[in-house]
């Protein structure tokens, strides 16, 4: 049956029959796919549907050249790599009308899959962005002593994001085993080449980015998988990284709504006649390699099957409409969904034997073990810096999937000094050093996460995170709802202000990410959460984004807590108990409402949300319904903050226990200004919470 799973084979020699039955079979059945895909959207039966006609020799050709073990980092329009590396013509169908049996449920559409067993990662539609996280597979590969080679594709259009740019250095700096497929198409969308880039070759970008480039005819499958085989085999050997520019041409548009007028019709019958399907079923016939076979009766055969499968698919249920609502974090208890999709595209965590290994590995890189710094004794006085660099460092030594990526971490101990000495003590696989690359930072990260390790990335400051705002929302925030593929990262994020950085150093970037299904996030106030929610942190199986207050690194102190110390994400802190009002705040909003709260002696309730994502409801409630009065303060601007948030709910849910309105603390519209004076002139300082907190107790 055309439809029934068949796993990836080891790349093969063009002098063999049966490998070029094998790719035979493969481009026939992409092309076929194509034909009765278009007719479905035409029939209104199947939404949408991204042609890739003209490019699946090269689809098929670049999959082929890859070893079972090899990761496949797919673009919308690799088909043929898909049906290469296992996917069934039914898998598509399934995809394609958003069945609850399709491997995203509906959740996703296109190509944007990876049935357990494929080692495919499932796509996201902003181009590059898979880009980046192949280097961090590629990475995970490599540190986990594994030859495997990563291969990812991207279209002559996408080669023109800062993104795709940023993927290419990181590869190539780190030399990382990754074989980057450009289709030219020459078309991106509607924009011709001529338009996208002026360089005289794509292949040529390969150079600048220190790896080999090469030029091929996309048109040509047996050229293709030559060269790609060549690629496979010089990263898998440690020779680096190759960009294969595969130029061939998309013979229809964008999708199917689009009808290609922009494409001069000379351009189209010049390309037309060198149609990849059919040079390569002549070259078959004329090699003499399969003289018995019935290239006709093949295509009757593929054609049928491909009928049966989509009437199969159509067969299929539509997914549950209560699906829709759950599975953005992992043991989601309302999610049906935890089944064999779930972890289809990461592999499996490092077993025991593996993370001795990797110990051991790791050891053996440390330049000198004498110079590892001490962690303070338990009970010992630190500070919230402190607290941050001993838990990263204790559980670097405890766990050798964590791995530390950032900018300047690794020589100079990152801008804040926190991993400082670290590069010395692990090595510099697991303290990475990287470019000045906030896009590649996470993207690699995410790479890393779902291939079974746990990455704690660095911003050197959080307003920074605007760079790779992409990576973070539609990427790591996305993948297990989609796909089931969790992504247990974390990204240190040094906020706020306090300290006259001015409106680039001082953000407070927690309701930007708030509004972003799919990544939790945490605010540490106290020594004690410093540590204890970074561990939590790097325990979780979901990204989370760990908000360091720049303030309190060297100001606040506290007793170091115990090694295994974790704080729980989600649940609030009680600061002060209190009976006549509620104030909710978080970081740096704790220090000066405890000290508003004792200057002003008022019986006020301080909590500390600690958490953003996921928000402790029911300690607010308790507190509230106790006290009858709710303000919340935070050092984010005031429109659209979190606080916000946090009164629409105590207005929805506990209406009949307040008596005052919510009361809203939080700095002024504008961007964080330089001079301190004006700085504490538009963020919240003591004296306006106590001013706050009369007046919500006067109402």
């Amino acid at each position: 049956m055309a439809h029934a799973p068949h796993p990836p084979q080891s790349p093969g020699s063009l002098d063999n029959a049966a490998f070029v039955e094998h790719l035979l079979r493969h481009v026939l059945t992409a092309r076929a796919i194509e034909e009765r895909c278009i007719l479905n959207v035409r029939q209104g039966i199947q939404p949408k549907f991204f042609s890739a006609w003209g490019n699946e020799a090269a689809s098929v050709a670049t999959a082929a050249a890859l070893r079972p073990d090899d990761v496949l980092v797919p673009m919308h329009r690799s088909l043929g790599a898909h049906l290469v590396r296992g996917h069934a013509p039914y898998d598509i169908f399934l995809q394609g009308f958003l069945k609850d049996a399709g491997h995203t449920r509906g959740r996703d559409t296109g190509l944007h899959m990876g049935r357990p067993g494929t080692n495919i990662i499932g796509m996201i539609s902003p181009l590059g962005s898979m880009n980046v996280v192949a280097g961090g597979i590629a990475w995970a590969e490599r540190y986990l002593q594994r030859d495997g080679v990563t291969m990812a594709y991207i279209g002559d259009g996408g080669t023109s994001l800062g993104i795709f740019h940023e993927a290419m250095n990181f590869i190539g700096v780190h030399r990382l085993p990754v074989v980057t497929v450009i289709e030219n198409n020459q078309w991106a969308y509607g924009t011709p080449n001529h338009l996208q880039f002026a360089c005289e070759t794509l292949a040529d970008r390969g150079r600048a980015y220190g790896m080999l480039g090469v030029r091929v005819d996309g048109t040509d499958l047996p050229s293709v998988y030559e060269a790609a085989r060549e690629a496979v085999k010089r990263a898998a050997r440690g020779d680096g990284p190759t960009l294969i520019e595969s130029v061939t041409m998309r013979m229809r548009g964008h999708a199917e709504h689009d009808n290609q007028r922009y494409v001069p019709k000379a351009m189209l019958e010049e390309w037309g006649a060198k149609d990849p399907v059919e040079r390569f079923v002549a070259w078959v016939k004329q090699s003499g390699k399969l003289p018995d076979l019935d290239v006709a009766a093949l295509r009757e055969k593929i054609a049928a099957d491909i009928l049966e499968a989509v009437d199969k698919a159509r067969e299929q249920a539509a997914p549950p409409v209560a699906s829709g609502l759950v599975g953005v974090f992992a043991h989601d208890a309302d999610d049906p969904a935890e089944r064999p999709r779930n972890g289809s595209t990461a592999a499996a965590a490092p077993d025991g034997d593996t993370v001795a290994r990797l110990a051991h590995a790791a050891a053996a890189e440390i330049h000198d073990p004498d110079t590892a710094a001490e962690i303070p004794e338990v009970g010992s006085e630190i500070t919230y810096l402190e607290g941050i660099r001993s838990c990263l460092r204790h559980r670097m030594r405890n766990d050798p999937r964590a791995i530390l990526l950032g900018e300047d971490i690794g020589i100079m101990g990152g801008a804040f000094r926190i991993t400082e000495g670290m590069l010395a003590e692990f090595g510099s696989q697991r303290v990475v050093d990287t470019p000045i690359a906030e896009g590649a930072i996470i993207g690699a990260t995410i790479g890393l996460a779902i291939r079974g390790l746990r990455p704690v990335a660095e911003m050197q400051f959080s307003d920074f995170v605007a760079s790779c705002f992409n990576e973070l929302v539609n990427n790591a925030g996305t993948f297990r709802y989609r796909i089931g593929t969790g992504v247990p990262m974390v990204l240190r994020l040094p906020s706020g202000g306090g300290v006259g950085a001015g409106p680039f150093h001082s953000l407070n970037p927690e309701a930007w990410f708030a509004h972003a299904p799919g990544l939790k996030i945490v605010v540490p106030s106290s020594v004690e959460d410093a540590y204890g929610l970074l561990a939590a942190a790097m325990d979780d199986p979901d990204p989370v984004l760990f908000l360091e207050q720049k303030y309190l690194y060297r100001r606040l102190k506290g007793a170091m807590p115990a090694r295994d110390h974790v704080t729980p994400i989600g649940k609030a802190r009680v600061v002060r108990e209190g009976n006549d009002a509620t104030i909710v705040t978080w970081g740096i909003g704790v220090e000066r409402c405890t000290q508003a709260v004792q200057e002003s002696g008022v019986d006020v309730e301080i909590i500390d949300l600690r958490s953003i994502v996921p928000w402790d409801k029911e300690t607010i409630a308790a507190s509230v319904r106790k006290t009858s009065r709710l303000a919340v303060m935070h050092e984010a601007r005031l429109t659209c903050g979190f606080g916000a948030e946090i009164a629409a709910w105590a207005a929805e849910d506990l209406f009949e226990w307040l008596d005052a309105p919510v009361k809203r603390l939080a700095s002024a519209d504008v961007p964080m200004p330089s001079h301190k004076e004006l700085e504490k002139a538009v963020s919240p300082q003591v004296s306006d919470i106590r001013k706050a907190l009369g007046d919500l107790l006067s109402f």
